[in-house]
């Protein structure tokens, strides 16, 4: 004879995970762009990461987004160089136009400056020959 006990009081529901903050959701969209300048992410990789940080409804998704990154936060005093930043928006420029690169180089970042210029200059002399045409 079998005796059987009826559970009388139910197991506890786990307990819910906390909902993530937009501040919480911002700190995290932050450091994969820090990841992505300093070259540790491809921009398809940050833009998916990104896309799953700001649908992230409870804060125990968002770790796991940054869990093969340094979790190294900068000084604030620690600002970027010009030429630190000049690199990275060539290096952003061509990812997006020409598809993924390597980080370009000092050379490259130069002849890149001189086709900036050049365009400039092409812009305003097409708006100067333009308006000399109208008028």
């Amino acid at each position: 004879m079998t005796a059987e006990t009826p559970l009388s009081t139910p197991l506890p529901a786990p307990p819910s995970p906390l909902r993530a903050s937009d501040a919480e959701r911002e700190a995290t969209v932050a450091h994969l762009h820090q990841a992505l300048a300093e070259g540790r992410l491809d921009l398809a990789e940050t833009e998916e990461r990104v896309t799953a940080a700001y649908a992230a409804r409870h804060r125990d998704e968002l770790p796991p987004l940054l869990a093969d990154l340094p979790s190294s936060v900068p000084a604030p005093g620690d600002a970027p160089q010009w030429d630190e930043l000049w690199v990275s928006t060539v290096w952003r420029a061509r990812s997006a136009l020409l598809g993924p690169q390597e980080r370009p180089g000092r050379g490259q970042c130069r002849s890149a400056a001189w086709l900036v210029v050049l365009a400039v200059a092409w812009m305003a002399l097409c708006a100067l020959v333009g308006a000399a045409v109208v008028s």
